[in-house]
This record gives C-alpha cells, sequence and structure tokens, in this order.
C-alpha cells in the first residue's frame, strides 16, 4: 500500500507499522520523520516532486510518499470479546462509501477511545490511501473487522452481551440519552442511513437534534458527536 503526507507516514512509524520503503522529496526536512528513517533503517530514496505525485497519484503528497504493508483487519470475534470485556463500544458501519467518510470516522473513533469498527465485506469502502490520508493515520492505531454478513455481526454481538443502538432520525435526543454498555453503535450510509433489515434488529434509535434549516449531518460528522457523548458516559 502507498500512503502520503506528513501525517500518515508519521503516524505509521509511531505504531511501529511495517515500513518498506519511503520516498521524498530534496527538500524535505521534518526532523522526527528523518530521524526515525535513519534509526530503523528504513530504505529512503530522494526524488523530484514529479516522481512523488506519480507514486502516490496526487500533487499533495507534501513532499513525502510511503510504501507500507497492507492495513490488515483482525477477527470479528477477537472485537467483540474485547468490547464485552471492557465494557467498551464497538463501532458498526452499515455501507459507508466516501473514503474520506470512512477516514475521518477512524480518527474519531482514535480520538474517543472506540474498542474497534465493524465494516460489511460488500458496498462498503475499504482501507485506501485515500482512507489512510483521511485519518491522518488513525487507521494505524483503530482495529477493525471486515464481515461477510452485517447482520449476522449485530446478532452474534448482542448473543456475546452486547446492546446494539443505531445513530438516526427520528430516534431519541442523543443529548438526554443513557448508553448501555457493552456497546454496538451503528451508522448507516451517506445517503440512505441504516438499512431497514438493520433497524429491525436495534435495541434502540437515538438522534443528534438540530436546530439549523438542513436536518441532516455529514455522516462522519454525526459519528463524532456520538462518539463524543459515549466517552464521557464511559
Amino acid at each position: 500500500m502507498v500512503i502520503y503526507g506528513v501525517n500518515p507516514v508519521i503516524e505509521a512509524l509511531r505504531a511501529g507499522y511495517p515500513v518498506l520503503k519511503v520516498y521524498i522529496e530534496d527538500s524535505f526536512r521534518h526532523k522526527e520523520i528523518l530521524e526515525r528513517l535513519k534509526k530503523e533503517r528504513i530504505k529512503t530514496v530522494k526524488v523530484g516532486r514529479k516522481k512523488l505525485t506519480e507514486i502516490s497519484g496526487t500533487e499533495k503528497h507534501q513532499g513525502i510518499v510511503a510504501v507500507v504493508s497492507p492495513v490488515e483487519p483482525v477477527s470479528f470475534e477477537e472485537l467483540a470479546e474485547r468490547t464485552v470485556a471492557t465494557n467498551g463500544c464497538l463501532l458498526f458501519l452499515d455501507r459507508i462509501e466516501d473514503p474520506h467518510n470512512l477516514g475521518a470516522i477512524f480518527r474519531s473513533a482514535d480520538a474517543f477511545g472506540i474498542t474497534g469498527i465493524v465494516i460489511p465485506k460488500d458496498r462498503s469502502v475499504t482501507i485506501t490511501d485515500t482512507v489512510v490520508k483521511a485519518s491522518t493515520g488513525a487507521v494505524f492505531y483503530v482495529p477493525f473487522s471486515v464481515v461477510g454478513s452485517f447482520r449476522q455481526s449485530l446478532f452474534d454481538f448482542r448473543e456475546c452481551g452486547g446492546w446494539l443502538v443505531g445513530l438516526e432520525s427520528r430516534g431519541k435526543d442523543i443529548s438526554n440519552y443513557k448508553f448501555p454498555f457493552p456497546l454496538g453503535l451503528v451508522a448507516g450510509s451517506e445517503g440512505k442511513g441504516i438499512s431497514k433489515p438493520v433497524k429491525k434488529i436495534l435495541d434502540d434509535i437515538v438522534t443528534i437534534p438540530m436546530k439549523g434549516h438542513v436536518n441532516s449531518l455529514n455522516v462522519s460528522n454525526a459519528v463524532a458527536i456520538g462518539l463524543y457523548l459515549i466517552s464521557i458516559q464511559k
């Protein structure tokens, strides 16, 4: 996998993630990154800006591109067991297709101490270089699982003792809601929200009250608010 930009690369290095090779511009001067590359003896090649753009596929590489091992998922069973054991929160994402939204959600999950993220195998964005960039490297810290049957994973989590609460319109006011733990927070796709088959499984639905003219939030913003409110109750 190719990642680019200062934050994703430095977080991969800090997390001890396998960085195989790094390309930097001649003028690149980030002290911590250069020191880590030297200390860990990671192969580093100086190239021109045009070459960096060619390798990364974008001009927004900030003078550094790295080749890293693919970000691998963990088993759903491991995430579910860890969530129950710690009385924590597991985030279930129902068909999130925008890589920028997924990256931003990883960033919020890391910020608010979420146990992990569950993503369906089909009709969902995977971990790409764009997701890594949007997450500013949070994908290297937040474990995630990719499941074949999203609905079955919800049933399995409940069987383990978890509660399932959806973040959706026309639910209970989230600002006054007392979340049950261990918690599975479910958020839906950008356009359609949580699918009807998934809604039928939920124990409850919460809504973020709004006072403006637009009656919906971007899914990554909504998830960030939800995770913050959950974190202060944990």
